[in-house]
């Protein structure tokens, strides 16, 4: 499986190499990626999301420099911005023999098993999708869409985010949840570069795959 780490990308740039990368997929049976990214302030909403999920305008967003954008995947308002880390895996789900709800499982476990090695102990929750820290603590967010059993889009880890998302969405589409981050429970903060080695390491334990580091330009590439 292949890995693209990629510096801050805007959301719709994201999108446009997700959608190049599954057409290689979908095209040419290209192999399975891991990005990971980090985005500049966006809100996204998913199939569930609307607009009565901001707690602020679009108008108010933009002038913060928050940008807005409905998505595919699913779930509802989500905050993406500095200090997180996104982990979109492109994924043949036929070829892995896997189902919709093990993969989702996987990515859970992922984040749970990153955050042990910082020594945090962290859980699901029935019913709704993510790691959390305490009732009503999230620390990760989970978000994915599947076509042709090809996945896309997939969870968000808090390292040290630099704003309170209840201040620009209701999180999740439910009031009350508090996004905490993985510094705010550390005795020492660690830097971004470490936990994305970590939850790559716990990525390629947890789906049983080796990563192979590549560019964009390899992904992006064509056959001719």
């Amino acid at each position: 499986m292949l890995l693209l780490e990629l510096d801050a990308t805007e959301y719709l740039r994201f999108l446009e190499i997700q959608s190049t990368i599954i057409g290689r997929k979908i095209a040419e049976g290209f192999h399975d990626v891991l990005l990971l990214l980090e985005h500049p302030p966006t809100v996204t909403l998913g199939t569930r999301g609307s607009l009565s999920s901001l707690t602020l305008s679009q108008e108010e967003l933009a002038k913060s420099g928050v940008q807005v954008h409905f998505v595919d995947r699913g779930g509802e308002a989500t905050y993406h911005g500095p200090g997180q880390l996104l982990g979109y895996p492109l994924m043949d789900l036929k070829k892995l023999k896997i189902s919709v709800r093990d993969y989702v499982f996987r990515l859970e476990e992922t984040v749970l098993v990153a955050l042990q090695q910082f020594g945090l102990s962290a859980f699901r929750q029935k019913g709704m999708p993510g790691v959390w820290i305490q009732t009503g603590d999230k620390i990760a967010s989970i978000g994915v869409k599947i076509r042709k059993r090809i996945t896309s889009h997939g969870f968000s880890l808090n390292i040290d985010l630099n704003i309170d998302p209840t201040l620009l969405i209701v999180c999740c589409g439910t009031p009350g949840i508090r996004m905490v981050s993985l510094n705010q429970l550390l005795p020492v903060p660690v830097p971004p570069e470490t936990v994305r080695e970590v939850v790559a390491c716990s990525f390629a334990e947890v789906f049983k795959v080796s990563l192979e580091r590549v560019s964009l330009e390899q992904v992006l590439k064509t056959s001719s």
